[in-house]
């Protein structure tokens, strides 16, 4: 943009559109516009079949919403905020935009500004995981990487009084590994890329890979140790359950009428703002301001994640409404949703504690769900457990349940907590389950 203040566009903007709607509807009319801004930068490096790629890219755009309970219309678009606009036709969608609100005290996450990577650094890091791959397991081809990095700001002004503005900065690594006939995809995000360390990324991959390449061999009966990835992909999977209004009575009829849906071990907590969280901010897509929102307390439903328009009379609900980009309406969903920790058991205790068993380590794809939205299972990798030592690979093999009594099944938390990157972020330790099944 130039050298105008970052934000100053969309106030002149919304200035702009408040003043025609007032001159075309006349005085007393009330009036809601919003106006939310984003730009951004990225670098990109990416290797491949056909060798390495990079790519630099700086991005700008802007969307309004406007209406009242009758209809409402909405356009976006890219580049410099236009300070004049013709507005879209409206349609019969009513519009509701928040009151003000105080905003929480802030302070940006550290490393927000630390300097995006450039190719150098990007092929260092691949060329060290590839390294670090072979030396963790020989004949292990690092196929494909894809290293993506950037950092964004945007601003929103409203006609109820929201002006807000908030920085964001992440950095996601895709990669598939193969050996021989046996490939895994890892996914894994942080703040900057010097947080990614090449040997902790080609232990994880070659521990998959070294589980995966048995034949298919579960064990027959035993508790299962889910580590912390594939614990956090379920809780992805259960989360829609615990979003919007109605939650609490589709999730008491799961439970049979009561209030404990899940073992006394779990606690879910969703923070769009938490101290550190990567997708972290003073405030949602909407301009109302996140905090901690715990949803489960020791097993028994607190209060599912509502927007503001939901809990109205009640105190307060912290921000849960989710932009992802300029081009996208604001929508009720997790910002950074976790299973609470344990304080101090490491993950070592728990397959010490689960005596015989299997620790399956990660998901090997997505959780399938059936169609009436309970069954699940989903592809893993992993070891036994005997006499509390891991001792053999597991080869393929599935993992299913219901989503319903999948965390009353919950007996132990390590304190390991690992975030997965989805509709946002879902976060979870090490559990030890008991209940599902595991099979080829």
């Amino acid at each position: 943009m130039n050298a105008e203040r970052f934000g100053e566009r969309g106030r002149a903007l919304l200035a702009e559109l408040r003043a025609r709607r007032s001159g075309e509807l006349g005085p007393g009319v009330e009036i809601e516009v919003e106006v939310y801004e984003k730009r951004g930068r990225s670098r990109s490096f990416e290797r491949g079949p056909l060798g390495d790629s990079s790519l630099q890219s700086i991005e700008s755009g802007w969307a309004v919403r406007g209406g009242d309970r009758r209809g409402s219309y909405f356009a976006a678009g890219a580049g410099e905020t236009p300070v004049a606009l013709d507005p879209p036709v409206t349609t019969p969608h009513p519009l509701r935009l928040p009151e003000a609100r105080p905003p929480r005290p802030w302070r940006d996450p550290a490393g927000l500004e630390s300097p995006l990577a450039g190719e150098n650094e990007a092929r260092a890091l691949v060329d060290g995981i590839a390294r670090e791959l072979e030396r963790e397991l020989g004949g292990t081809l690092l196929e494909s990487a894809r290293l993506d990095d950037g950092a964004s700001e945007s601003a929103l002004v409203s006609s109820r009084g929201v002006a807000v503005r908030w920085r964001s900065r992440s950095t996601a690594l895709r990669l598939v590994a193969r050996r021989g006939a046996v490939s895994v995809a890892a996914e894994l995000v942080a703040r900057a890329a010097a947080e990614l360390k090449p040997l902790a990324v080609a232990r994880r991959v070659a521990d998959r890979l070294s589980a995966l390449e048995a034949p298919p061999a579960p064990p027959a009966s035993g508790a299962l140790l889910l580590a912390a990835p594939l614990a956090a992909r379920l809780l992805e999977a259960y989360a829609p359950r615990l979003v919007g209004a109605g939650a609490p009575e589709l999730l008491r009829v799961a439970a049979g009428g009561d209030r404990r849906i899940a073992a006394v071990e779990v606690t879910v907590v969703d923070d769009g703002g938490r101290v550190g969280g990567l997708l972290a901010a003073p405030c949602d897509g909407e301009g109302v301001p996140t905090g901690a929102a715990t949803l489960i307390a020791g097993g028994e439903l607190v209060a599912p994640l509502r927007a503001w328009w939901e809990s109205e009379g009640e105190a307060p609900a912290p921000g849960c409404m989710r932009r992802p980009g300029w081009r996208d309406l604001p929508r009720r969903a997790p910002a950074e949703l976790a299973l609470e920790p344990a304080a101090r058991i490491a993950v070592a205790d728990l397959v010490a504690e689960l005596g015989s068993g299997a620790y399956l380590i990660a998901p090997e794809g997505a959780v399938r769900v059936d169609a009436a939205g309970d069954a699940f299972t989903v592809a893993v990798s992993g070891y036994a457990v005997e006499g509390g030592r891991a001792t053999r690979p597991l080869g393929p093999c599935r993992l299913s349940g219901r989503l319903s009594t999948w965390m009353l099944g919950v007996r132990a938390r390590a304190r390991d907590l690992t975030w997965v990157p989805g509709d946002g972020l879902y976060g979870a330790p090490s559990l030890i389950v008991e209940g599902l099944e595991l099979g080829v």
